[in-house]
Formats: C-alpha cells, structure tokens, sequence
C-alpha cells in the first residue's frame, strides 16, 4: 500500500503522446511517466521542454519494445483520422494512421503492461459498421486485456467545450479494469460541483445584451464569434479539401479576431494560432485522464489491501 502511495511508483510509458494531455492528468493523479512517443516535431518541442528528463522516441514504427522502460500502465491517444466521422472517406483500421493501433499493440504483446489506458473518437463506434469497435476490443482479449469503454466529454469535467471521445481500461490477465466500471459513477465525483462549474462558463443575461462576453469558435472558415451556443463546439482539425477549423484567417461575418478580447472573457492565449489550436484540438484533456488515473490507483490500493487481509487470514501449519 505504501509503494503505490509513492507518487512517483506507477510509472506510466505515453504513446501518440502529443502535446502531453494524458502525461499531465496521470502525473496529476500521482503517476510517473517514465517513456515518451511522439512523431510531431512541435509536440515533441512541447514534451521536451515539460519533460526534460524523459526518454522520448519519435517514429513508433521502429520502436524496439526492448527499449522501453518499465512501466505499470501504457496511454495512447492513437491517430483518429481514419475514424473521425469529419472525414468522409474514413477508412476505418485499415487506414494508414488509424491502423497504427495494431502497431501499438505488436508492442503492447511483447512488453505485457500491467494496465493499457486508450483514447480516440465516438467514430469508432460506428467506424466500418461497428466492426472496428469489435477489432479493438477482440484484440485486446487476444492479448489477455480485460476491460472496457467509456464514452466522456470535456464539458462533464467542468470545461466550456464539448469534446467527447471514447476510452478504453483494461487489465492484463486480471479482472481489476472491471472495477472501474462497476465501482465508478460521475466523471466530477461530485454533482453539484460539476454543475456549478458548467455554469459558470456560461455568460449571464446582462452580458449577453451588451456583447461583452463573446464566445470564440471554431468553424469551417476559420475562427469567429458566437453567442448562439454558451459552449465553445471541438476545436477541429484539416479536413478534405475545406479550409480547416484551425485556420489562422478569422472569417464569420467579416469580423476579425481580436485574441486579446476573447483571452480576457474566454481564457484564450494570445498565442493561439492554427497550430497551437489543432494540438490542442486533438490532446486528450488532463482533467479526464487525471480521474482515470485516480480511479486506477484506488483500485491497485485496494487491491493490495484485499491481498494483505487474505495472507494475514491464513494461519501457520504447527506440528
């Protein structure tokens, strides 16, 4: 129980790491990410500069799994592009970044992590008529992973924005993932204060009369105001032959985009531009997976708990 009270004990190995989301809410959670993937070269400038002493591999394609440090729970965001409903011609797993899922798992077979915590979106469910969704979850089974899904949205943790994406827990040959799911109920843990906070991010009526508060957006065309909806839609990626969500030319109504104003109503850097907003677009959001990586926690420390009562239960053979 006291190893696993060490913050620094369940050393967490990130995968499709980007700009860091899971890292951050699992070290939150009282992890240690111990091993870094990542391809983007301005993702790993970001994981550089947060991380400074962690091993960090570029190309998962020739990541040699003896390489990788040891580590209780692997995380991966694998790339969505291929799965997204935005992307009319999706291809499903057999698409060319969405199918790195199996190369994440040829290592995952070889090292055996204890814990696999995996991230992408609600498109899988209906990615290739379903059949994608039964792919992840039966070659999870045929490498000895017990778990489940779980559908949750930035907005459910207290942030102004709806983001819903799909998680995957399971456990190597245990049943411990099972737990997550049976034991767990609100993303917060707390209703009321979720719902305070969701209300804050939404603007009163004074503020809305006189226009002081607008919201920024994203949208086909770039960026721009909005006071038809209180909660900022995804950021969104390039998609097809459109000009991206991302764009750094703001078009809606021919009004530009002042980022000073919005950053001192909506909490917006100044510094957002087209990159920055697609990095952040696609992270997954701390807040979630620091409640994933305390619910794992609680879990192992019970567990441990459980074991030590049983071996204390048992009494010596005397002659």
């Amino acid at each position: 129980i006291d190893r696993l009270n060490n913050s620094n004990d369940m050393r967490v190995s990130s995968f499709f790491a980007g700009i860091g989301g899971f890292d951050l809410g699992l070290e939150r959670a009282g992890m240690s990410v111990v091993f870094q993937c990542e391809l983007d070269p301005f993702c790993q400038q970001i994981l550089n500069r947060h991380w400074p002493h962690v091993p960090l591999h570029d190309d998962i394609t020739t990541l040699n799994p003896a390489t990788i440090p040891t580590a209780d729970l692997w995380c991966a965001g694998w790339p969505c592009q291929d799965l997204s409903t935005a992307n009319t011609e999706r291809t499903g797993l057999s698409g060319k970044r969405s199918g790195l899922f199996f190369t994440f798992m040829d290592l995952v077979r070889e090292v055996r992590p204890a814990w696999l915590v995996m991230e992408n979106v609600p498109g899988l469910l209906s990615a290739e008529q379903g059949a994608a969704l039964e792919t992840v979850i039966d070659t999870l089974e045929a490498n000895g992973y017990l778990g489940g899904w779980v559908s949750c949205n930035a907005v459910d943790s207290g942030l102004p924005h709806n983001r819903d994406r799909v998680f995957f827990i399971a456990s190597f040959r245990s049943e411990r993932a099972y737990h997550f799911f049976t034991d767990s109920s609100e993303l917060s843990g707390n209703t009321a204060a979720r719902e305070s906070s969701k209300a804050q991010t939404r603007p009163d009526f004074r503020q809305i009369a006189l226009r002081d508060n607008p919201l920024v957006v994203q949208r086909r065309g770039g960026f721009g105001y909005t006071l038809a909806k209180s909660i900022c839609p995804t950021l969104r990626a390039q998609t097809g032959g459109h000009q991206g969500g991302h764009s750094d030319r703001p078009i809606l109504c021919g009004e530009e985009l002042d980022m000073d104003r919005v950053g001192a109503t909506d909490g917006v850097s100044s510094r957002l531009d087209g990159r920055r907003g697609r990095l952040i677009g696609n992270a997954v959001v701390p807040t979630i997976s620091e409640w994933i990586g305390k619910r794992i926690l609680e879990i192992e420390i019970l567990e441990q708990k459980n074991m030590a009562t049983d071996r204390s239960s048992i009494n010596p053979i005397t002659s």
